[in-house]
C-alpha cells in the first residue's frame, strides 16, 4: 500500500497522493480495495483503521449508540454484529486521522477510497472537538502497573451476557496532565508528560490517569481532548455513546 520515493523529484501521478514525513516521501494510492466486514455497514461512513499496511477493522466516523452506562452500551452494540474499540485501536486510529488533516498520512473508507477535503477535515474535526465516546476498557485490581489489570468485554456468551478478559496494565502516567501523544504504550496509554502543558491536536492530549473500578472514555470538546480512565462505568448522559467498529471478515492488502 505504502511505496517510499527515493529522492526528492516527485513527478505528478493523478493515481497517487505524496506525503512527506520524517524528510522523506511516500505515495499512496488514491484508492485501496474495499473491506469485506463480518456485518454489513454503510462503508463511506467508516474509516479504515490502519494497522501498519493493513487494514482489518474500520471504525463510524459517526457517534451513535447514545444515552448508556459503559457495559450495556458496548453489549448492544455486540449484540449487533459490532463492537466498541479498545484505546489500544482507537489512539493510534486518531493521531494517524490527526496526521492525515497534516499531510503527514492518508486515510481511506472501508470502501476503500481516500477520506480528503471536507469530508476529512469534518472527521478530524468531530475528532477534536465534538465528539465523547465509551471505549472497551475499565480498571480493576490486579498484578499490574499500580496494581491494576485492564479489563475488557472480549465478546458475549450463548446467552448474550459479556465475556470478560483481563491483563496487566503497562507502565504508565501517574498523574492528570497533558500527555504525548507519541509516548503511548502498547495498550494506548500514555507514557511521558508534554513539554508544553496544552492542547494541541494531534500532538498532546490531557489524560486523566487509570484508578481501580473506572471506565476509560474519550472526551473532545472545544479546546481539549481528554483520555479519562477514571471515568464511572455506571455513568450515562444523553450526549455519551460510541464510535462503532465493525471487523473484517479477511485481511485488507
Amino acid at each position: 500500500m505504502v511505496v517510499e520515493i527515493i529522492g526528492r523529484k516527485v513527478e505528478a501521478d493523478s493515481n497517487k497522493v505524496f506525503v512527506e514525513r520524517n524528510g522523506d516521501v511516500y505515495a499512496f494510492a488514491k484508492s485501496v480495495g474495499a473491506l469485506t466486514t463480518t456485518t454489513p455497514i454503510d462503508q463511506a461512513s467508516y474509516a479504515l483503521i490502519q494497522e501498519g499496511d493493513k487494514a482489518t477493522r474500520a471504525i463510524s466516523m459517526k457517534q451513535t449508540y447514545n444515552g448508556d452506562n459503559q457495559r450495556d452500551t458496548i453489549v448492544k452494540v455486540m449484540r449487533d454484529g459490532l463492537t466498541v474499540p479498545t484505546a489500544e485501536i482507537f489512539m493510534p486510529h486518531y493521531k494517524n486521522a490527526n496526521d492525515a488533516l497534516r499531510g503527514r498520512s492518508v486515510l481511506y473508507d472501508a470502501s476503500g477510497n481516500l477520506i480528503e477535503g471536507e469530508r476529512l477535515d469534518n472527521y478530524v474535526n468531530t475528532l477534536n472537538r465534538n465528539c465523547w465516546v465509551w471505549l472497551n476498557g475499565g480498571f480493576a485490581k490486579g498484578s499490574g502497573f499500580k496494581g491494576l489489570d485492564l479489563v475488557t468485554i472480549s465478546g458475549l456468551d450463548k446467552d448474550g451476557n459479556p465475556q470478560f478478559s483481563k491483563v496487566p496494565l503497562e507502565e504508565c502516567l501517574d498523574k492528570n496532565c497533558y500527555a504525548e501523544l507519541g509516548s503511548i504504550n502498547s495498550q494506548s496509554f500514555a507514557t511521558q508528560k508534554a513539554s508544553v502543558q496544552k492542547f494541541e491536536p494531534g500532538e498532546t492530549f490531557y489524560l486523566e490517569f487509570p484508578v481501580q473500578d473506572a471506565a476509560v472514555w474519550f472526551d473532545a470538546e472545544s479546546v481539549v481532548t481528554i483520555s479519562d480512565c477514571s471515568g464511572d462505568p455506571q455513568f450515562s448522559f444523553p450526549r455519551l455513546g460510541v464510535f462503532t467498529s465493525a471487523e473484517g471478515a479477511q485481511s485488507q492488502n
